[in-house]
């Protein structure tokens, strides 16, 4: 038990409430937050200014919110003490 004890500690892994129930999910809620302000940000730019770019810009960071939590979660947990 000791060298999985020692295993988890070398790979920064803690098992925890705060860890996991408010470091992750905090972050979880700040990805999908972002992907989806920043989507929608460039889509209404697109719709008013009539370019297409922006449009399409806003629809795909739109798209990625799995994505976007992923590296959240991941960021959060990886500078978490």
């Amino acid at each position: 038990m000791s060298k999985f004890k020692a295993f988890l500690k070398r790979k920064n892994i803690e098992i925890s409430w705060k860890r996991y129930g408010i470091d992750a999910l905090g972050a979880m809620a700040q990805g999908l937050f972002c992907s989806l302000l920043i989507g929608t940000i460039f889509k209404t730019v697109g719709v008013l200014s009539g370019l297409q770019f922006f449009t399409d810009i806003g629809a795909y960071a739109m798209a990625v919110s799995g994505p976007a939590m992923a590296v959240a979660i991941g960021y959060a947990l990886w500078r978490s003490p």
